[in-house]
Formats: C-alpha cells, sequence, structure tokens
C-alpha cells in the first residue's frame, strides 16, 4: 500500500493530538461536570466555558486562488508513468464542476467527497508564487487543533498562521516542509526547553511526502510541545498562544515526482492544490466567565458573560463591579467582578488603584447622589443636613431676606428675622404680606368678597368666585349683591340670557315657603322609583308626615305645588327640612333630595353640604340651592341652567331613607316676595338692551318678536317685519297685524283676489283681480300685464277663456255650440310633461309616443308591432328590427300582430337576422348558402355564419375540412396526425401519406430522430457523424449476416418456385446457418431490450409533461378567450349609447316637425303675445335646444371613439384637478380660519382694553374714596400727575384710533378674502362641469378593454407557439427539459401578461367610478366654501359693532386711567421678585424630584390597594342590594368578626410570609432549572466524546471529522 510508511508519524501525530484534546476536556471537566453553567451548586461563583466545537464549520474561507475561472482541465495523479491520466473540468459557473472554497468548512462525508482546488502547476501555481486560505473566526476563540485534509498529495511546504485581533499582525503558528532550513529559515523537527519562549512556531517534514496522493492528513496541536501545557492556568504565554480570531494556511510549494520539468500540458494539469476539510478546534475564548457564545444585535458572535464582566471575551468588569481588578477565572477562583460599595447613593464608580492598596477594596464612587460625598458617598455635603431617616442629604435652603443665617440646625430649621415664619424663614405670618427686611405688612380685604387671605407678595385679596377688586369689594361684571352669606360673593345675573347688568331690585322682602303639617299633610304625596303612589301619614299628635316600607326600594315624599313653579328668586337660597327615621340601619344614596324642572334634574345626597347622618332623633337638614362646588348637585349645571330649573321647578322630592318608616317635618323655601319688611337684595332688577322690558328683560318691547319662540322668555327679541303694512306683530309668533289687503308672516303678499307687490310699503299696494270669482291672478314681471292664474279645471288664459293644454272644446262657443272643456283620450301614449299633446277644438291627438300613431294614438306606427292599447309600456308598440339581409327586398315592415318580417330562404327567427343549421351567408342579401362540410374531416356539419369555414378535426384544414394541414398526415374521421419531424434529422417539417419523414444522410427511423448505423451523435456537431473506421469491420460483418438473412428468406420464398434440386446438406448447412445468425440476433435484441425499455419511460415522462403543458396552455386560451368576451361587451356598450342618441335625435326631430305644424291663432287685439303664443316660443326654443344637444351629444360619441385610446390619460387628469379643487378648497378654509382668528385677536384686545381701562376706574373710585383721610397735598403736583395721565389718556386714544384702523384693514381683508372665496366656488363649479363632461364618455374605457383583448391575443399566440415548439421535442432528453422549464418558466408570465389586462379594465372603470365621486364631493366642497363665506362675512359684520361698542365703552372711561403705569412699575418688581424666587425654588425642585419618584411608587401600590378595596366594597354593595331583609345583630356580629381577621392578618404579616414562600419558591424553581441545564450539557458533552471515540481512525487514510452535519 503506497504512503503507508509515511502514514505512521501522522499516526503518532493524530493520537498525540488526541491525548491533548482529551487533555484539554478532562481539564474543562475536572472544573466542574461539563463547565455549562457559570455557579455551583451552592450558588457561588466559578469557572465556565463554552463546550468544544469545530470553530471552522460552515464557515467562508476566503481563497486566494481557486480553479474554474475561466473553466480549465485538471488531471488525477496516479503516480505511475506511461499511463494515460484521468482528466477532468473545473468551472466556477457549473455548480456539478465547481471547487470553490465553501467546500472546505461544509459537513466532510466520505461517501461524497468535495473539495477546494486551486489552478493547476500550467497556469503558474507553484514556489515562489504561493496561495493563502484566511479563516475569519468573528471573535477570539482558545484554539486546540488545527486539521487539513488533502484530496490530492499534501504540500512539499506550507504554514500555518494565527491573528489574536481582526486588525493584528499574522503570526505563525506552525511550519510544515521538506527544506525547513532552507524555506522557513527553521531546524527541522526542533523542539522547545523549559524556560524558553513558549510562543514560537516549530517546523517539520513529517507531512511533506508526496505520499499518498490523496486522503493525506494534517493535525496541528497548539499545545503539543510546549513545556507548561500541564500548568495552562498559570501561564498567560500559553493562553495568549492558544487565542486566534483567523487562521491563514499558506501553501508555499508543491510535491511533484520531478516530471514537471518536461513541461507536459497534461503533467502540469495534474499538479495543483486540493483540500477537502479544514477543521478548527476549540472554546468560544471567554476567559472562564462565560458558559456559552450568542450573536448580538448586529449579529457578531459574543460571550454571554457572567461574573459581573462585559465585553467580547469578558475581558473587562461591567461599569459598577470595579471593587477589585479585573481576572481570568481559573480552577480554584472564579475571580469574578464584585460591586462598589456606594451606600446606595450612586450606580457609577472607577477602580483606585492606591484606595485598593490601601484598603482592599478598590471602588471609588463618582457623582454621589442626595448631596453625599466621600469614596463610599457616606457623608453630607457641607450646608447640608441628613433628614431624620438617614438616607440623604438635605440643603438648608434658607431665605436669605427673612433668615438671620443660611446655617440651619440638625432638623433644618433656619433662624428667622422677626415676623417672618416657616422653616426656611421664607413667607410671612398669618395675615400679612409683602415679605422685606423689615417684616411683613396687614392684609385690607372686605370679608363680604374675600376669604380673609391676600397674596403674600403683593397684598391683593383672594376673592371669592364672583369678586373682584383689589380688596374684593366689588362683583364682577354680570353679578350682584355683594354678600357675605354667599359663598361666591355674589349672585350671576338671570334676565333670561339677555343681559349681563343688573343690580339689587328694591321693595322685595325675605319670604319663605313653609310646610308645618300642623292640620293635615298639606298636599304632599309618596311616590316610588317607577312613579307609583304610596299614601302618606300625617300624625296629629307630632304633626309630621312619614313614610313606611319593609324594603330598601327608594320611596320619595312629593312636595305640592306651591312649591314648585318660578322660583328663580329662591336660587342661592337653603331649603330647610327636618328629618328623623325609624331605625338606625338607614341606607343614603346619591340622589336622597331631588330636583327637576326645564329638562333637567340634580340631586344631592342627604348628608351632603355639611349635614349629618339621619338619627331617630329629628334632626334639621339645610340645602343651599346653588350650582358651586362646595354645594355640589348632581349632574353639574351652570349657573344659567340651574336657574332655568328653579324658573321651571316641576318636581320636589325627598328619599324616605332606608327599612321601616321615615318622618318628615318643618319643610321651608326661602324666597322673596314685594313688600314691607327685611330686604331681600338677592331679587335682582336687569338693564336690558334695546328692544326687550320688564325687571328680568322677559318681554319683548313693542314692535319687536321673538326670534325663536319656541325657547319662549330666553329667546332674543327682533324687530317686526310687516313691510309697512303693520306697526305691530305678535310678540311670541312674529305674525304681523296686516292692513291694506295683505296677508303673510310679514304682510309680503296680497291676500286671494288681489295682485300687486305689498313690499313697495304704501296702503294701495294690492288691488282687485280681473278673474272669474274663485280665480287669483298675477302681473307678468316683463310686461306688467295681469293674467288670471287659478282658472277652473280644464280652462286657461289671460282671462280663462281657453281650454287648457291637454283639454278640448269651446267654452265660449266661438265656433259653434259652446263646449265644455274635456280631457283627450290618447290611451296614454302621449307625454304628460310635453305640451299640445291634441287638438283643443277637436281632440285628436297630435305627440303619440311608444311608437303609436292614430286620431287617438291607438295603433302601431309602419315598422312596429304590438298592442297600442296595453296598460303596460314593454307591452306597447316595439320595433320589427328586421334584418336588411335576411328580409325580402330588404324591407323593415312586419305584421303589426306578431312581428314577423319575411324571410329569404333558408332564413329564420322573427327578424330574419339568423341562418338555418348547416348555412351562412346571411350578408349576400340572397338568402343563405350551403356550408357543404366534408363529413370526415369536419366534427359537426356547422360553419362560421360569415365566412363559411367549417369546424375541423383536429390537424384538419380547408374551408370544407377536406385536407390535412401543413405538417400532419393521415385524413381520418379522427382527424390528422402530426408528423413530428425531427427538425434535425429530417429534410423538411412535412412527411409522407405513411407518416414517415425524408431524413438527411445518417439519419434513419419514421421521425429521422435516430442515427444511421456506423453513426453517432456528437453534441458539438449538428447532425449524425460516422463512426472511426475500426467501427466499419463490424458493420461489415453484419451487412454479410443481413445478406445472408435475405438469402434464406429468397431461397424460402423461392422454394415453390424454382425447379432446381436443393440437396439436403446444403440445405442443412445452410438452415444452421441461418438458425445462428438469428439467434445472435435474438442476443442482440434481448441486450437491447432494457435500454428500449429504459427509453420507453423516458418518452413516457416527456408525453406526460406535454399533456400538463397542453393542459395549461387550454387553461390560458380560456382565459384570452374570456377577455375577448368583455371587449365585445364593451363594445356593445358603445354601440347601444350610438343607438340611444340617435333615437333621441329621432324623436327630436318629429317633435320640431310637429311644433312646427301648430296653428297658433294670431290675436285678434294688437298688443302683446298672448300665453300661448309664449308657451309656443318656448317650446320652439327648447326644441332647438334639445337638438343642439343631442348634435353636441352625437359630436361627444364620435369624438369618444377617436379620443378613446386617451381616456387614461384625461381621467387621470380629471381626478388631478379634482385633487386641485380639494387643495383649494382646504386653502380656503386655511383662509377663512385665518381670518376667524384674527377677527377673535381683535375681539380679545377690545375686550383687554376694556378691561383695563374699567381697572383704572376701580382704581380711581378707590384712590378717591381714600382722597377724605389723606391731609393736604401739593396741588402743583397733582396737576403735573394728572397732565401726565392726560397725555397717558391721549396716547391710549391714539391706540384706540390705531386699533379701530386695523380692524377697518382687516374688514377690507375680509372683502378681498370674500372675493377670493366666491372665486374659487365658481373654479369648482367650473371643475365640476369639466368632471361632467368626462363622465359623459364612459365609453372610452373600451380602448382599455381593446387593448386588453389585443394583450390577450398576443399572448395565445405566443402559448401556440411555445406548443409547435413542444411538438418538436426529440429523443435529446436534457435539450427537451430544458426547453419544458423554459415553457413552465414563460406561464407566469403569461398569466401575469391577463391579470395584467384585467387590472387595467378594472382601474379603468374603478377611474370612472372615482370621477362621478369626486365631481360629487368638489361640488359640495364648493357649497361649503360658499356657506363659509358667508359666515365669514356675517362674523366680520357682529365683530365689527362689538369693535365699535368697544371703543365707545373705552371713550368713557379715559379719564380714569391714572393709576396705569404705577402698577406696571410694580408689576416690573414683582417679577424681578419672583425670579428670585424662581432660582431658589429650582432648587427645591431638584429634592422634590425625588420625593415625588418615591411618592409615584407608593402611589401606585395605593391605587392598587384602593382598586382592590372598592371592588370588594361593589362586591359587598351589589349583594347588599339583593337582601330582604337583614338582622342587624348578625351584620355587627359579622362586623367584629371582620374587624377581628383583619387585626390577626396584620399581625400575622401574612404577605410578608407569603412573599418569602414565593422567594424560596422561585429559588428553587431557579435551582431546578439549572440541574436540568447542566444535565443537558453534560449529556451533550458525552455525546460528543462518544463521537470523537467513534471517529478515531482505523486504517491510513480513516479520519472523519469533528463536525456534525
Amino acid at each position: 500500500m503506497p504512503g503507508c510508511s509515511r502514514t505512521v508519524p501522522f499516526l503518532q501525530k493524530f493520537f498525540s493530538l488526541w491525548r491533548c484534546l482529551l487533555l484539554w476536556t478532562l481539564w474543562a471537566a475536572c472544573s466542574h461536570g461539563a463547565m455549562d453553567e457559570c455557579i455551583d451548586d451552592s450558588n457561588r461563583p466559578h469557572r465556565c466555558m463554552p463546550e468544544f466545537v469545530n470553530a471552522a464549520f460552515n464557515v467562508t474561507v476566503v481563497a486566494t486562488n481557486t480553479c474554474g475561472s475561466p473553466p480549465e482541465e485538471y488531471c488525477v495523479q496516479t503516480g505511475v508513468t506511461g499511463v494515460t491520466k484521468s482528466c477532468h473540468i473545473c468551472d466556477a459557473g457549473d455548480p456539478r464542476h465547481h471547487h470553490s472554497a465553501v467546500y472546505l468548512t461544509d459537513y466532510n462525508n466520505q461517501a461524497d467527497t468535495t473539495w477546494w482546488q486551486s489552478q493547476t502547476m500550467l497556469a503558474g501555481i507553484q514556489y515562489p508564487n504561493s496561495i493563502n486560505l484566511t479563516l475569519h473566526l468573528g471573535k477570539s476563540f482558545d484554539i486546540t487543533y488545527v486539521r487539513l485534509k488533502f484530496h490530492t498529495s499534501r504540500p512539499e511546504s506550507f504554514a500555518i498562521y494565527k491573528r489574536t485581533s481582526e486588525d493584528g499582525p499574522w503570526i505563525p503558528y506552525q511550519y510544515y516542509s521538506g527544506s525547513c532550513e532552507k524555506t522557513f529559515s527553521k531546524i527541522n523537527r526542533g523542539f522547545i526547553r523549559t524556560g524558553e519562549d513558549e510562543q514560537q512556531a516549530l517546523c517539520t517534514d513529517e507531512f511533506s511526502d508526496i505520499s499518498p496522493l490523496t486522503g493525506g492528513n494534517v493535525a496541528f496541536s497548539t499545545l503539543e510541545g510546549r513545556p507548561s501545557k500541564y500548568n495552562f492556568d498559570n501561564s498567560p504565554v500559553l493562553q495568549d498562544w492558544v487565542t486566534a480570531t483567523d487562521i491563514r494556511v499558506a501553501l508555499n510549494r508543491l510535491n511533484t515526482f520531478g516530471d514537471e520539468v518536461f513541461n507536459d500540458p497534461k503533467v502540469l494539469k495534474s499538479y495543483y492544490y486540493a483540500i477537502s476539510d479544514f477543521a478548527v478546534g476549540g472554546r468560544c475564548k471567554c476567559n472562564g466567565h462565560a458558559s456559552e457564545c450568542v450573536k448580538n444585535e448586529r449579529s457578531k458572535l459574543v460571550c454571554n458573560c457572567k461574573h459581573n464582566t462585559e465585553g467580547p471575551d469578558c475581558n473587562v468588569c461591567k461599569p459598577f463591579y470595579n471593587d477589585r481588578p479585573w481576572r481570568r477565572a481559573t480552577a480554584d477562583n472564579a475571580n469574578e467582578c464584585l460591586p462598589c460599595n456606594c451606600n446606595g447613593k450612586s450606580g457609577e464608580c472607577y477602580f483606585d488603584s492606591e484606595l485598593y492598596r490601601a484598603t482592599g477594596h478598590g471602588g471609588h464612587c463618582r457623582n454621589c447622589a442626595d448631596n453625599t460625598d466621600g469614596p463610599n458617598c457616606e457623608r453630607c455635603l457641607d450646608n447640608y443636613y441628613r433628614d431624620p431617616s438617614g438616607q440623604r442629604c438635605l440643603s438648608c435652603s434658607c431665605n436669605p431676606v427673612g433668615s438671620l443665617s443660611t446655617q440651619c440646625d440638625n432638623t433644618g430649621r433656619c433662624s428667622c428675622k422677626p415676623g417672618v415664619t416657616g422653616d426656611k424663614c421664607d413667607r410671612c405670618q398669618p395675615g400679612y404680606h409683602t415679605l422685606t427686611a423689615a417684616g411683613c405688612r396687614p392684609c385690607s380685604c372686605n370679608p363680604a368678597g374675600s376669604t380673609q387671605e391676600c397674596d403674600v407678595q403683593t397684598g391683593r385679596c383672594q376673592c371669592k368666585e364672583n369678586v373682584d377688586g383689589f380688596n374684593c369689594d366689588r362683583c364682577k361684571l354680570g353679578y350682584f349683591n355683594l354678600d357675605p352669606q354667599n359663598p361666591q360673593g355674589c349672585t350671576p345675573c338671570f334676565c333670561f340670557q339677555h343681559s349681563t347688568v343688573c343690580e339689587s331690585a328694591d321693595g322685595y322682602h325675605i319670604h319663605k315657603i313653609t310646610s308645618t303639617f300642623d292640620r293635615d299633610e298639606e298636599g304632599w304625596k309618596g311616590q316610588q322609583r317607577d312613579g307609583s303612589s304610596v299614601p302618606v301619614q300625617w300624625s296629629p299628635t307630632s304633626r309630621e308626615i312619614s313614610l313606611i316600607s319593609e324594603d330598601y326600594f327608594p320611596i320619595y315624599f312629593v312636595a305640592p305645588e306651591k312649591f314648585l313653579g318660578n322660583q328663580l328668586l329662591s336660587y342661592g337660597q337653603n331649603l330647610t327640612l327636618n328629618f328623623r327615621i325609624q331605625r338606625h340601619d338607614a341606607r343614603l344614596s346619591a340622589e336622597d333630595i331631588v330636583l327637576e324642572g326645564a329638562g333637567h334634574r340634580v340631586a344631592v345626597p342627604l348628608i351632603a353640604q355639611g349635614n349629618s347622618y339621619p338619627e331617630e332623633e329629628t334632626q334639621t337638614f339645610v340645602f343651599r340651592l346653588h350650582d358651586t362646588t362646595e354645594y355640589p348637585w348632581r349632574p353639574t349645571l351652570k349657573h344659567t341652567d340651574f336657574q332655568k330649573l328653579l324658573y321651571n321647578l316641576t318636581s320636589v322630592m325627598i328619599l324616605k331613607i332606608g327599612r321601616g318608616a321615615g318622618y318628615l317635618d318643618n319643610v321651608s323655601l326661602v324666597t322673596a316676595r314685594r313688600g314691607p319688611g327685611t330686604p331681600a337684595r338677592w331679587v335682582e332688577k336687569c338693564t336690558c338692551p334695546q328692544g326687550y322690558l320688564g325687571q328680568h328683560c322677559e318681554q319683548c318691547d313693542l314692535g319687536y318678536r321673538r326670534s325663536q319662540p319656541e325657547l319662549g322668555l330666553f329667546s332674543s327679541c327682533e324687530p317686526c317685519i310687516c313691510n309697512g303694512h303693520s306697526d305691530t306683530c305678535d310678540s311670541v309668533t312674529g305674525m304681523c297685524n296686516c292692513q291694506h289687503n295683505t296677508t303673510g308672516m310679514s304682510c309680503e303678499r296680497c291676500k286671494d283676489g288681489f295682485y300687486g307687490d305689498s313690499t313697495v310699503g304704501s296702503s294701495s299696494d294690492c288691488k282687485p283681480c280681473p278673474c272669474p270669482a274663485g280665480a287669483t291672478c298675477a302681473v307678468v314681471p316683463r310686461t306688467k300685464e295681469v293674467v288670471c292664474t287659478n282658472c277652473p279645471t280644464g280652462t286657461t288664459g289671460k282671462r280663462c277663456e281657453l281650454c287648457d293644454d291637454g283639454f278640448f272644446g269651446d267654452p265660449l262657443g266661438e265656433n259653434g255650440p259652446i263646449r265644455a272643456c274635456r280631457a283627450c283620450s290618447c290611451n296614454n301614449n302621449i307625454d304628460p310633461n310635453a305640451v299640445g299633446n291634441c287638438n283643443r277644438e277637436t281632440g285628436e291627438c297630435l305627440k303619440c309616443i311608444y311608437n303609436t300613431t292614430g286620431v287617438f294614438c291607438d295603433r302601431c306606427k309602419e315598422g312596429f308591432y304590438g298592442d297600442a292599447r296595453a296598460a303596460n309600456v314593454t307591452d306597447k308598440c316595439k320595433p320589427c328590427s328586421c334584418s336588411p339581409y335576411g328580409t325580402v327586398d330588404g324591407k323593415t315592415t312586419c305584421s303589426q300582430v306578431t312581428g314577423q318580417c319575411q324571410c329569404l330562404p333558408y332564413v329564420i327567427n322573427r327578424d330574419c337576422s339568423a341562418c338555418e343549421p348547416g348555412f351562412y351567408n346571411l350578408q349576400s342579401g340572397k338568402g343563405c348558402e350551403r356550408c357543404n362540410c366534408n363529413s370526415i374531416g369536419s366534427t359537426n356539419g356547422q360553419c362560421d355564419i360569415a365566412s363559411g369555414q367549417c369546424e375541423c378535426q383536429p390537424g384538419v384544414t380547408g374551408q370544407h375540412c377536406e385536407r390535412c394541414e401543413v405538417n400532419f398526415f393521415g385524413f381520418s374521421s379522427s382527424g390528422c396526425k402530426p408528423c413530428d419531424c425531427d427538425p434535425e434529422g429530417s429534410e423538411s417539417a412535412q412527411c409522407k401519406d405513411d407518416g414517415r419523414c425524408q431524413c438527411l444522410p445518417g439519419f434513419v427511423g419514421a421521425r429521422c430522430d435516430m442515427c444511421e448505423e456506423n453513426y453517432f451523435y456528437n453534441r458539438s456537431t449538428p447532425g449524425c457523424q460516422q463512426c472511426p473506421n475500426c467501427y466499419s469491420l463490424v458493420r461489415d460483418k453484419v451487412n454479410q449476416q443481413r445478406q445472408k438473412l435475405h438469402d434464406l428468406q429468397n431461397l424460402i420464398d423461392n422454394l415453390d418456385n424454382t425447379e432446381n434440386t436443393v440437396s439436403d446438406k446444403a440445405f442443412e448447412d445452410r438452415l444452421k446457418e441461418a438458425e445462428k445468425t438469428i439467434m445472435d440476433l435474438l442476443e442482440e435484441a434481448q441486450a437491447s431490450k432494457e435500454v428500449d425499455k429504459g427509453l420507453l419511460d423516458r418518452l413516457n415522462n416527456i408525453n406526460k409533461t406535454l399533456n400538463n403543458q397542453w393542459n395549461r396552455l387550454q387553461n390560458i386560451k380560456n382565459t384570452v378567450d374570456n377577455t375577448g368576451t368583455q371587449a365585445d361587451r364593451a363594445r356593445n356598450r358603445v354601440r347601444e349609447a350610438e343607438d340611444l342618441i340617435s333615437t333621441a335625435r329621432e324623436e327630436l326631430d318629429k317633435a320640431k316637425e310637429a311644433i312646427s305644424k301648430v296653428d297658433i291663432k294670431i290675436p285678434t287685439t294688437s298688443g302683446d303675445p298672448n300665453n300661448m303664443t309664449l308657451l309656443a316660443e318656448e317650446a320652439r326654443k327648447l326644441s332647438e335646444k334639445h337638438k343642439a344637444d343631442a348634435d353636441q351629444i352625437e359630436k361627444i360619441a364620435k369624438d369618444a371613439n377617436d379620443t378613446s385610446t386617451k381616456a387614461y390619460n384625461m381621467l387621470k387628469k380629471a381626478l388631478d384637478g379634482e385633487n386641485k379643487t380639494s387643495s383649494d378648497i382646504d386653502e380656503l378654509n386655511r383662509k377663512y380660519v385665518e381670518a376667524k382668528d384674527l377677527a377673535k385677536d381683535l375681539e380679545k384686545q377690545a375686550a383687554k382694553v376694556q378691561a383695563e381701562a374699567e381697572e383704572a376706574g376701580n382704581k380711581a373710585l378707590k384712590i378717591y374714596a381714600n382722597l377724605t383721610s389723606l391731609p393736604p397735598i401739593d396741588t402743583k403736583t397733582l396737576e403735573d400727575e394728572a397732565n401726565k395721565i392726560k397725555k397717558e389718556a391721549s396716547d391710549l386714544d391714539k391706540l384706540i384710533d390705531k386699533t379701530e384702523k386695523e380692524y377697518d384693514d382687516l374688514r377690507e381683508d375680509l372683502r378681498g378674502k370674500e372675493t377670493e372665496v366666491r372665486k374659487l366656488l365658481e373654479k369648482g363649479k367650473t371643475e365640476q362641469q369639466t368632471a361632467d363632461q368626462l363622465l359623459a364618455r364612459a365609453d372610452a374605457a373600451k380602448a382599455l378593454a381593446e387593448e386588453a383583448a389585443k394583450k390577450g391575443k398576443s399572448t395565445f399566440q405566443e402559448a401556440q407557439d411555445i406548443l409547435n415548439n413542444l411538438r418538436d421535442f426529440d429523443k435529446r432528453v436534457n435539450d427537451n427539459k430544458t426547453a419544458a422549464e423554459d415553457a413552465m418558466r414563460r406561464i407566469p408570465e403569461i398569466n401575469a401578461t391577463i391579470n395584467e389586462a384585467n387590472e387595467k379594465t378594472r382601474r379603468a372603470e374603478a377611474a370612472l367610478g372615482n370621477a362621478a365621486a369626486d365631481a360629487k364631493e368638489a361640488k359640495e366642497k364648493a357649497e361649503e366654501a360658499e356657506k363659509i363665506a358667508n359666515d365669514v362675512q356675517k362674523g366680520s359684520a357682529k365683530t365689527k359693532a362689538d369693535a365699535e361698542k368697544a371703543v365707545e365703552d373705552t371713550m368713557k372711561l379715559d379719564g380714569e386711567v391714572n393709576n396705569m403705569m404705577d402698577q406696571l412699575t410694580a408689576a416690573e418688581k414683582e417679577l424681578e421678585k419672583k425670579k428670585a424666587e424662581a432660582d431658589a425654588d429650582m432648587m427645591m425642585a431638584a429634592m422634590a424630584s425625588d420625593n415625588a419618584k418615591e411618592a409615584e411608587g407608593n402611589a401606585r401600590k395605593a391605587k392598587n390597594a384602593v382598586r382592590t378595596v372598592l371592588n370588594t366594597i361593589n362586591e359587598l354593595l351589589r349583594q347588599l342590594g339583593n337582601i330582604d331583609k337583614v338582622d342587624l345583630s348578625k351584620l355587627n356580629q359579622i362586623d367584629s368578626a371582620l374587624k377581628d381577621a383583619k387585626d390577626k392578618m396584620a399581625g400575622s404579616e401574612l404577605d410578608r410570609k407569603l412573599k418569602e414562600l414565593n422567594d424560596i419558591a422561585k429559588s428553587q424553581e431557579d435551582m431546578i432549572g439549572d440541574y436540568e441545564r447542566q444535565i443537558r450539557e453534560i449529556r451533550a458533552d458525552i455525546t460528543n466524546l462518544n463521537d470523537i471515540k467513534n471517529t478515531l481512525p482505523e486504517g491510513c487514510f480513516n479520519t472523519p471529522s469533528l463536525e456534525r452535519p
């Protein structure tokens, strides 16, 4: 066996590698089992490592040279000279013949070897030219071995290099060479002594022999020969030596037999590099701090670090784990990183080596929180103190103005100046304000309007809700009656919402509506929730009423009528009642006291507004009828709605509480009445605007009416509109008291029987009508002629002297006796909306429709048939529609009863529109001709009705199906068969009558698809090639045998005819010779039988493939036919539209002709045309317009046909136009919003000026009030101050003028925007018309449908071409298979083309539909824009009025602005002071932030707890609501038991114990999971070791790889 002598060193090397691998594995196992986790059973950290893997498996290797680009030939080295080498092709573009670098690291299968291969020595691959194979591992690995398996002989010289980082230098790992000193300057088979450099690469020649020629292995162990390998944990040199991120193999010199010196190309092609397996055994490098490597978010391999380490190799400590320096884990110590000790005040630290040497802990904290400092954040910063919890340090934050010192004591309290209070000396004492160095000043607030508190900075009093002023001494605008008993200070003006100015009315005193029940129940009733009545019990002894029930269903006391109605004067007053219960188990609700009225309903619990819980003893309950938050009525109402409720109070109900009896007494409601007594200052007297009267502006003034009567007194008043015919109107309905023969809501028209224009405003506007009794009249606007308009039925005319249209007769007897007007009878065959349907004198029908004619439209027109008198329109006259080709002499008439046309010979159907079966050529106009289809070649004897083409059998052609198609043969009843001549072997595609093809030289067979004997087929050369001369001997021998067989056959055939006698011996010899020849032929046939059988199977498969392709092509054809059908439908729709246009044109022409025949009588008197003349002129104009429209429609229809190809682009343009319209409308909306915002800003500015002026006036009043207490002052100073104020007032006046001018400019700008709005509106309407015109061209979609049909036909033709190509299939199976695959690949393209055609048709239809929708939307938006423009105009007018009023008010108050500048100066000072305080508050905010975070966590916990309690309470309430009877004693027992249970639970600390149990259970689950994972990893390692054991070499070349597929 060659090479086995050189294999023994390799086996020694491999077993040495195996020992190192086993040592590495045992070393890892000794650390802790399979090293699958980084903690031990006691949860202590220890060393861990990832599993041992082939790091090169399926990793791409980069080769600097690979064969196959371009394709090249290489030969297999046999090592024997003179023997022809087996040569092959290496082609990088052919998957079957490429040898790329991916085969180096794929799964190494001994049964199917793959390999990488370089170019041959012929291409220059030899020393000094080297090839590099570079393996990028993607991360650091601890390498155990590198193994290479060569597919050729091993190189004479090569080397292995490594890199420890991806951008580092290449370091030699091992050299292999038969000439170590010459090639690498290394001693052959050197070794390393103890103490020498253990990171040096060695060189050996033990793997450099040329044998074996294939399958040779090279195994390199990284630790073999290294003295410190048994002390690896303590050898940083070897730890770095085994570390690598990249491995490179440099192939330097090929091994040869020396025969390359002759430069024989075949010899040079047999030398090249080829490697079948490249394996790298090792572990992912994690320095003992990780048990696995994973891919990060960038798909880069990194260690899954433990022991508080991080980095790609777990080579650094995590940021907060720097208490000792990082170290690699060892078997004795995990060297995990320890956390820094920052006392919970910092999450950042760094390693301080000095601190580590001094204390043994190197973690130095940085950025300590909570104002702490020190290496471990163990002390407070200066000027800070530790809070009582000791968890953090707080700033003293002493106020520098109010404190004596910035230093605080241990509790954080500062030393304050006199008059200052607070821990930080930062505020005044209660009742003082304005903190200064001199102390705080006392507040001066009006007790009736304030809360007795003032702003500590400015001294401004804190006012009640409806009170204003610095000292809270006046009501806000819209409020009155400053009352100390009112929680809101002032009462809102009601005034039925018509005025906001009111004051307290005089002449009213306090009054109470009471029920004391001294004599009876005083009208009080009981009522259940469903509205049913319950009797009320009155007690004459206790003088109270009661309701009794034995359940908890609600029952109410209902107040009598005296408490209801208009109780507006009770707003803000009290409802008081005495109430007690029988039992102590009262159950309150949210609706104990209920008020209803004006569509509102409010309620309040009995214990609300500070009332106590009801008891068995009588208690007084007070409820304020107000809408404040302090007195909550639910739902909350605005004060105007609450006042409305009281104005129309319809119900007052008081709930009977609990089970048993509820007792009510002394109910009183405070209100007011006119008369002497204690004044009721809460009664308002409104200052009404123009048009209103009454104390509360509840009446409309004389000459005014309600604008919205349905709102009653709350409706605004507007002036009466009576057009000068009345001075008054109904104040509710607005109906005018009309005079001067006028009528209507506003006297806007004359009474019946009168005519004229009542809006002129004079008493003679309406005059009597000159018409018969009961008729009305009207005035023709143009001629001012009076025409009767309400003539008796059937009459018309200016004076009702003619018969009306549709009637006939002679009402005045002008042409004979008087005949009353009667309705014409036309059998419902006229248009009731048309004019002139019948003769007004004779009654003859003149405008018959539905294709009828006759005096009474009682028969069909010529060319139509049916029943003219039928009630249903569809049953009336229908057109004959005789075919001009199928009727005799092209007649268009038919039988008026049956509709049958007179047909030519062999023509059928009612309209003579079809040929009889077996006939065609209807268009000839002479009748139909026979098809004369060939009975054999046609399918059914039928033919095309236009061309006469018969329907032929497959392969048959000709108009009568009388012959085979080209390239077909065998005319029969089943059709013709395809010749199917081989295109390469036959002279033409046409065969003979027997189906045999005419073959080219060298081809034989019925299809010319086989080579003749002594010929063979070569793919590279067309045709059959003659075999070499050596095959001639065989051919001659076969021909001799055939000739002998032929002679024998002739002899047998001539036995009966010959006269010669054949001797027995000669005959027997000839017979034996023939028998031998036949046996030889039989053996030959049996030998070829198996070949033919395989060929037959392959042909059957090809036939099945052809059938599948044929079926798919048939499906394609059906799809194309469907597309054609859709195109025909589109054409039919176009034809129907054209027919409709033609019909409309004919009808319009007939209408014009009928109108021209109308005899219009000329008026006998001179003057303007009569009514009939006007109607005739109008009808004639309408007819001409319709005719013009018809012409236009016809023109559009023609244009649609011409421009159909442009329809899609036009529709797209239209849609773009609609989008532009939409964008224009959006721009309009934006401009309208801007205009509205400008108007609002102007209103706000005017209101602001008014408020400032009002406030200035109040200030002035206040100063004036204080003048009496002032000492005499310098008048000169006052004069100067007054001049200054006057100047400021003048400036304010200028500001107001400027504001007014800005408003005028805004108004002018709004006018421009209004014009722009109208232009956009007109543009929108134009766009709508354009869209409507485009919609009229709906039939333009025909172009898309026709295009789809054309594409479908083109696709079908492509399919036919594919089918013809498939029919030319031959026995070259590979070529046929490729062609079939091409056809299958084209089928999705065909389907895609058909789908694209269908999609275009659908898009066209969708585009037309969307155009209509978009046009409608554009119209709606245009109308909306017009409406918005009108609103803008109205809004600007209102804004102008408001602004003018604001200017007027401002002019009145311009003298009261004397303190404005002083207040601005004070505000600036206050701003500076606030800024200083804000700086101090920023410091407090940082401290508050931490408290807020802690509070947030507590709030979440509290929220969850509250939610749980609420759910429990709701559940208890639900259960209690279902209980009819409850034992109170048992409830008390349950309550006490529940409290005991809660106390026991609180004492037993169940939550804490449960949490501890959950933590223990979770830790046990984690331990179980760790154990299971360790077991899985141990089993995986055992499996890997067994795999290694099973793959140990058994022979010279049996070296399976470590990786698994």
